[in-house]
C-alpha cells in the first residue's frame, strides 16, 4: 500500500545544508497499523506529511496504492490525497465558516461524485456526535472538534489514513476516546492507519512499530507471529 524507497529531505540555508530525513526506506502492506515514534526533531511528522502528498521529497520515491507521487504536478497529487488519503491533525484543521456536518461533507464533495450526505450524518452519529452536527467549529469542545476530523478523513473511504498527534491537544479521557474511535472505524474500514506519536501507550497498540533518531530509521518492530502459527511449527517440529 505504501512503498518508500531511499527518501531524503533537506532544507537548504544559504550554503549550509539542513538535513531531515538522510535515507528512510520501508514497505506498509494494506491493512497495517503503524505507529511513527521518536523523539521531537527526529523526523516523524516530516515523514508523514511526505507520505500523505503534503511535502515533496528532496530525493527519493514514494508510491501510494501502486501511484508514484514524488514526481506529480500539485494538481494531480490533490486528486490522490482526495482520493486515497484521509489526514487527522493534531489541530483539528477544521473550517471555522462550515458546522461540523459541513466539514465532515467538504471532501466527499471536493473527490466524489454524487451525494455524501447520508453517509456524513452516519459517521458523525458514529462519533457521537449526532446532535451537533450543525454547530461550527468554535462552539464544539477540542475533543468534537477532533472526532469531526475523525469523520472527516473516513468520509470518502480511503485505503490509507494517517494521523499525526491525533490526541496531541486533547485530555487523557478525550484521547482515549478520539483513539478508540479512530481505530475501531480504521478497523471496520479495513484501511492502512499510519499514526504519529509521542505516546508510548498509543504505540503499543500498533501492528508495528518504527522509531526514528535523527532523520534515520533505527528500530522496525514487525507484529509479532500469531500464536496459531507458533502452535503449527511446534507440531511440526514435534
Amino acid at each position: 500500500m505504501i512503498e518508500v524507497r531511499n527518501v531524503k529531505r533537506w532544507i537548504q540555508n544559504g550554503s549550509r545544508r539542513v538535513e531531515i530525513l538522510k535515507g528512510i526506506s520501508l514497505s506498509i502492506p494494506a491493512g497495517q497499523f503503524v505507529a511513527i515514534v521518536g523523539a521531537s526533531g527526529s523526523g516523524k511528522s516530516t515523514l508523514l506529511g511526505l507520505l500523505a502528498g503534503l511535502d515533496t521529497p528532496s530525493e527519493g520515491e514514494i508510491w501510494l496504492d501502486g501511484t508514484p507521487i514524488h514526481n506529480l504536478a500539485e494538481v494531480d497529487l490533490a486528486g490522490v490525497r482526495g482520493r486515497k488519503i484521509g489526514f487527522v491533525f493534531q489541530s483539528y484543521q477544521l473550517v471555522s465558516t462550515l458546522t461540523a456536518l459541513e466539514n465532515v461533507l467538504l471532501p466527499f464533495e471536493l473527490n466524489v461524485e454524487g451525494s455524501g450526505l447520508k453517509r456524513s450524518r452516519s459517521l458523525l452519529e458514529a462519533v457521537g456526535l449526532a446532535e451537533r452536527m450543525d454547530h461550527y467549529p468554535v462552539q464544539l469542545s477540542g475533543g468534537e472538534q477532533q472526532r469531526v476530523a475523525l469523520a472527516r478523513a473516513f468520509v470518502v473511504n480511503p485505503p490509507i489514513v494517517m494521523a499525526d498527534e491525533p490526541t496531541g491537544n486533547l485530555d487523557s479521557t478525550n484521547g482515549r476516546l478520539v483513539l478508540d474511535l479512530l481505530l475501531e472505524h480504521n478497523s471496520r474500514a479495513g484501511a492502512t492507519l499510519v499514526l504519529v506519536t509521542h505516546d508510548p501507550e498509543i504505540a503499543a497498540r500498533a501492528d508495528r512499530k518504527i522509531v526514528l533518531k535523527d532523520g534515520m530509521i533505527i528500530e522496525d518492530t514487525l507484529p509479532s507471529q500469531p500464536v496459531e502459527a507458533l502452535m503449527q511449527g511446534e507440531q511440526k517440529n514435534g
